[in-house]
């Protein structure tokens, strides 16, 4: 990445009406990130203003019967409708609506602006999200939703990168068929929700790749695969826009996942991923936030892939370097290219 400082667009959705006692996807996940509303951590942050997504936005990626499901889980308040499990209040729908709008404001802005940089920090999640079906913390797939609209809005071809440490079960399925729209998950391997196997989709190989990474792989495992797997194929496939599910739940803290990342490892796969849109998607990216369960190391972790966005250096890390495992990722690599022909 070019080090001259990039100005990046960022919205910022607590949603403290969607909250479950003792879930871990609360409001707690970005309640100490408030803050950099009135201080951001670098100068080159742009806050935007967003509305609500209105629900013909969402219907384009989602079923009428969905909406209608959720709002009627919404009406019943608050408890847990599926076995992730995940859960609604009263206002869980509204704040849905709201993290897709927040995602959406971004993606529009960028692609008026005809290049920019984002991060949609948002919450409830959206990847596991199906067209028909919330699943997985998720409720409405926010990612999924700013990559068709980019899509619809002229772009040729789009490419959707998400390093969560669960797959992205829901995007998976949305673009099943869709030959505008890469997919590219790096994901623990057996982990929730068991999608996201080695080859498959077998119809969609070269379009959809997906990663499954064995227990305690860190830095040295994903820059690997960055290199020798994600890099050739967005060459290949050639995205006009970057969008990357950022879950942060692949930190060796998290309670949920074995994966192994430490702080410095998202930075540096964020300014992997930012030369990557420089070189090849006309400078067009943004993220949109997933998972990320330690309460210190997510807001750690999102502001080292802001630094690494905005051009800067200096990030916190309370937890420092991760644990010092590497599996042999070698036979995983070699079995990607030739699956994939890469």
């Amino acid at each position: 990445m070019s080090e001259k400082k990039t100005k990046v667009y960022c919205t910022y959705q607590v949603a403290p009406e969607h909250y479950f006692q003792d879930h871990p996807e609360s409001p707690k996940r970005l309640q100490s990130l408030r803050g950099w509303l009135n201080d951001p951590p670098y100068p080159e942050i742009q806050w935007l203003n967003f509305s609500p997504a209105d629900e013909a936005d969402v219907l384009l990626i989602h079923h009428k019967e969905l909406l209608e499901n959720l709002k009627l889980e919404c009406r019943q308040g608050a408890h847990e409708f599926e076995p992730a499990p995940s859960y609604v209040t009263k206002e869980s729908y509204r704040a849905a609506l709201g993290a897709a709008g927040a995602t959406l404001s971004i993606s529009r802005r960028i692609i008026e602006e005809g290049s920019g940089f984002g991060f949609a920090i948002v919450r409830p999640p959206g990847h596991h999200a199906e067209a028909g079906k919330a699943m997985g913390f998720c409720l409405l797939n926010n990612v999924a939703l700013a990559a068709a609209d980019a899509v619809a809005s002229g772009l040729g071809k789009v490419a959707i990168v998400d390093f969560d440490a669960h797959h992205g079960n829901g995007i998976q399925e949305m673009f099943w068929q869709t030959p505008q729209i890469g997919y590219f998950s790096t994901h623990e391997k057996d982990n929730y929700p068991g999608t996201g196997k080695l080859g498959f989709p077998l119809h969609a190989r070269g379009r959809i790749i997906n990663v499954p990474l064995p227990a305690f792989s860190g830095n040295d495992a994903f820059i690997k695969i960055f290199e020798e797997v994600l890099d050739p194929w967005i060459r290949r496939f050639e995205p006009e826009m970057l969008f990357v599910a950022a879950g942060y739940d692949a930190h060796f803290s998290d309670p949920l996942t074995t994966l192994t990342l430490d702080t410095k490892g998202y930075f540096e796969i964020t300014q992997h991923l930012a030369d990557l849109a420089e070189a090849y998607c006309g400078c067009r990216m943004m993220f949109v936030l997933e998972g990320g369960y330690d309460l210190v190391a997510l807001k750690d972790n999102i502001q080292a892939s802001l630094a690494a966005l905005t051009g800067n250096e200096k990030y916190e890390d309370h937890y420092g370097k991760g644990p010092n495992v590497s599996p042999d990722i070698e036979p995983l690599i070699e079995e990607l290219k030739k699956i994939h022909s890469l």
